[in-house]
């Protein structure tokens, strides 16, 4: 079930008015909601609930038997026996085959080693069960006593298949307290499902099929066309991406949860630190706090310092995909800060790109391009089904056919994201892209309205395809 569809309209609206008619009793509201949680789940293949459901009562059970004990070492015992558990799932669906295939003598298992259909979203339900239990141990919050209202957290269907991934310590408080959303926020939540619908239906649908030729036909087309499709795919993703995002976001204030903002217009970056604090901000915080700080962070000595993040964005191109190029595309990510390390200057900037200006002075016009242009060639990795096709895109992008003029039906996809980028350029320091005037609703409700007709006019008749990051 898309969220740009009619199907899901119907359903919101009626799991909405259900979940605010008996929002004042707790138990009955989380009913409600694990209910539509498990139609929701349910609607895209009858075994997803089951799985998600065991990956529930695992961490429910092992975040109780941690908060039991006080000794560290049994504590401890408790925590990495059940991150094991709620991991091995995601670890042999997603990665069985590649491991088998990389260890001698076992290639011959590699092609029968999953015999099981995918569980959409199960990378991020894993991430929140993980995190959470960790969290638990951590003492930053008590173990959930109501498995009703943990259940209800872990398995929400606006977050569920693509994030935002929750934090357990802001979120899962939210599922225990009646929280009826303000006219403001109300307003916040139809300005985020408008632009995520017209980001998606409008922007990222006319781009999809031309992103898909160039990466299928790359080896009949010119170098500038090829690094144009790949360009074309960074923006795709992004408006794609960002769109699930911002849906989820609105939807949810609507039933009285705040998620994280997933996107911060990640393309006004001024260097790949300041990228990863814009783009899949949930991820980076998860493993911010589960994964870089144990570590050791930035502590220990420039070398320990690139070690760490070298093995974070590797880990995080592993997250994505069970293939080499994932590999490749998160270590290519990783070694972009070593530059920046070695030269002290990852600076890590607390305002908004040319605050309070129209236009960015050069320096920092610059320092944006090359970002841009740094997370675009590393998408050649990330969209390539596999390394062949990832040489070919950076065979043909520097050749001498990148000199030539590519063709038309690229360009002319690519400039559509023109006007996306200035409008968000200027939003830029808003709270939402949508807040067109904090005075006069009116004004607002009008660009609202604007919008709504884009979409109606721009939209094409066509079925609905997924949104990328489901198959992650």
């Amino acid at each position: 079930m898309l969220f740009n569809t009619s199907e899901f309209a119907i359903f919101f609206l009626i799991v909405l008015i259900v979940y605010w008619v008996v929002h004042k009793w707790m138990n009955v509201r989380n009913l409600v909601l694990l209910v539509a949680n498990w139609y929701f789940y349910n609607n895209l293949h009858y075994t997803f609930p089951f799985y998600l459901l065991g990956m529930i009562l695992v961490g429910y059970t092992f975040a109780h038997l941690i908060q039991q004990k006080e000794e560290t070492a049994a504590r401890k015992r408790i925590l990495i026996t059940g991150i094991v558990i709620l991991g091995f799932g995601l670890t042999y669906i997603k990665y069985s085959n590649l491991i088998l295939g990389n260890i001698a003598g076992l290639e011959q298992w590699q092609s029968s080693a999953l015999h099981i259909l995918v569980p959409l979203g199960i990378s991020y339900y894993t991430f929140s069960s993980i995190g959470y239990i960790v969290d638990v141990y951590r003492r930053r919050l008590p173990a959930e006593q109501n498995l009703l209202t943990y259940a209800a957290y872990i398995s929400f269907f606006p977050h569920l298949l693509s994030g935002p991934i929750p934090s357990s310590v802001t979120v899962l408080p939210q599922f225990t307290k009646i929280s009826i959303p303000t006219l403001a926020r109300i307003e916040h939540s139809v300005g985020e499902i408008v632009w995520g619908l017209f980001k998606k239906m409008v922007i990222a649908a006319h781009a999809e099929k031309v992103v898909n030729y160039c990466y299928a036909r790359y080896d009949d087309l010119d170098g500038s066309t090829v690094f144009l499709g790949v360009m074309l795919f960074n923006l795709y993703l992004y408006a794609d991406f960002s769109a699930y995002s911002d849906i989820a976001r609105g939807v949810g204030r609507l039933m009285g949860i705040e998620l994280t903002q997933n996107f911060k217009m990640p393309h006004f970056s001024r260097n790949p630190g300041e990228f990863w604090r814009r783009w899949h901000t949930s991820l980076r915080k998860w493993m911010l706090d589960y994964l870089y700080l144990p570590l050791g962070g930035n502590r220990g000595g420039m070398g320990k310092y690139i070690l760490s993040i070298l093995f974070i964005f590797t880990f995080s191109g592993l997250w994505h995909g069970a293939n080499m190029t994932f590999v490749c595309w998160g270590l290519l990510n990783g070694i972009y800060f070593i530059p920046y390390i070695l030269t002290d200057s990852l600076t890590r900037y607390k305002d908004a790109p040319a605050a309070g200006r129209l236009l960015p002075p050069v320096k920092v016009a610059g320092q944006i391009a090359f970002t841009f242009l740094l997370t675009t060639l590393s998408r050649i990795f990330f969209r390539a089904p596999d390394m062949t096709v990832a040489k070919g895109l950076i065979h043909k992008i520097f050749s001498a056919s990148f000199l030539r003029l590519p063709l038309k039906m690229v360009y002319t996809k690519v400039a559509m994201f023109i006007p996306l980028l200035a409008f968000e350029w200027v939003q830029r320091e808003k709270d939402y892209v949508l807040q067109l005037s904090k005075k006069h609703m009116w004004v607002r409700v009008a660009g609202y309205i604007i919008v709504v007709i884009l979409i109606c006019l721009l939209y094409k008749k066509q079925n609905a395809s997924e949104y990328y990051y489901f198959k992650f």
